[in-house]
């Protein structure tokens, strides 16, 4: 096997990321055809909210249920696909009942929490939840035991450094701040806002707290504390479980990208990030980096033809038949085509450079991948399986 064939076989999640507006989720789905194509039954789970992965994937629309994608337009054109490939969106209200039901200690506190009017108004926008309750999706189907292989689509760079920080983030919320105001606790002696708010003036005090936010919802917002923070033992366990996952040996983080010089920089960013947090790229893509310069060979990024011989290639093309003022305007026209050909060999020359400076910032050993601009969008699975060239071609950087 070549490419990323081999990691592809052998890891259980490869999470993506990088930069907005490089293909990433069109990358991310290519990879997980390529998997489903190798026999291994593939989920691809996005948590971007652009909602690009139903396009992708030519699907019409995508939810957070799961569902098998049809693989009957690759049969027709004879690719084999050998095993299932499956895909859903991330939703954050769904997620956060399902978490919930999860981590309650018993049905009592989960009754409590999902009935609770504050909760119901906080499920679909808790500050800053979403990438933690991605995370929870994640690692539910991590441990459903159905899928030989997930590949998670992250955010835009500057969000994706969440899914790692977000599982402790949260763990540090139940314990501190807000939290800890409102419920019992060693700092304040067993008494939470209930209790405190009824010490010296307390009516005064309730009273207060009453008209701010009014008397029922006063009451609810206080029970609703005091039942998610019961149910911090849960939360720190799938924390660190999470963690885990995020840094075991059969994860791998790709890191998509493009050539351009905003993105590279982005990418450098999230690449010395995610160093910084203990978790090492096993994979750079660089998508759209290069113009394709022959139809024979779409791999090839630069070219080594040397000056244009117009006579002869008029000659090879068209033979004899051609007038001699014909021959003067191919020549000419050739001449510009070569010109044009000749700038784009320069400019993918160019990309290559810039690419390189930012794979010495990975570890030796990543597979770097390069992708052709191509035509259009790729919006259905034949689109996707184009890819699987560029996907399985390794290269070394500057490649000629």
């Amino acid at each position: 096997m070549t490419g990323i064939d081999e990691l592809l076989m052998r890891q259980r999640l490869l999470v993506a990321i990088g930069p907005g507006g490089v293909g990433k989720t069109t990358v991310s789905a290519a990879i997980a055809l390529r998997a489903a194509e190798l026999g291994r039954r593939t989920l691809v789970l996005t948590i971007d909210p652009a909602k690009r992965l139903a396009d992708a994937l030519g699907l019409t629309e995508l939810e957070d249920r799961i569902r098998m994608v049809p693989t009957d337009e690759l049969s027709k054109r004879g690719v084999e696909v050998k095993g299932e490939l499956y895909a859903a969106m991330f939703d954050n209200a769904a997620s956060m009942d399902s978490l919930m039901k999860r981590v309650a200690p018993d049905v009592e506190t989960r009754d409590k929490v999902l009935r609770n009017r504050v909760y119901r108004a906080m499920a679909g926008t808790l500050a800053r939840s979403h990438a933690y309750l991605a995370m929870e999706r994640l690692h539910e189907v991590m441990h459903s035991g159905r899928y030989d292989l997930v590949i998670l689509d992250t955010p835009p760079a500057r969000n994706a450094l969440d899914i790692l920080d977000a599982p402790s983030r949260l763990a540090t919320f139940l314990e501190e701040g807000v939290v800890k105001w409102f419920v019992p606790n060693a700092g304040n002696r067993g008494r939470g806002l209930r209790a405190r708010l009824m010490q010296g003036s307390g009516a005064a005090a309730t009273k207060l707290f009453e008209v701010v936010v009014g008397k029922e919802l006063a009451g609810e917002t206080i029970a609703f504390f005091e039942a998610f923070y019961g149910m911090r033992e849960g939360f720190h366990m799938r924390a660190s479980a999470i963690q885990g996952m995020l840094r075991a040996r059969d994860t791998s983080f790709v890191l998509v990208s493009s050539a351009d010089a905003t993105h590279l920089a982005d990418a450098e960013a999230l690449a010395a990030g995610i160093k910084a947090r203990g978790v090492r790229i096993d994979v750079a893509v660089f998508n759209r980096a290069y113009e394709r310069l022959t139809h024979a060979d779409p791999l090839a990024i630069v070219s080594s033809a040397g000056v244009l011989d117009s006579a002869t290639t008029i000659r090879l093309l068209f033979g004899d038949e051609l007038h001699r003022s014909e021959r003067d305007t191919m020549s000419t026209l050739l001449s510009s085509l070569h010109m044009v050909r000749t700038e784009a060999a320069a400019s993918n020359q160019r990309a290559l450079e810039s690419i390189r400076k930012l794979s010495q910032l990975l570890p030796s050993d990543a597979l770097g991948l390069i992708i052709a601009r191509l035509d259009g969008d790729i919006r259905d699975l034949p689109g996707l399986h184009a890819l699987g060239p560029y996907l399985a071609a390794t290269r070394s950087l500057p490649t000629a």
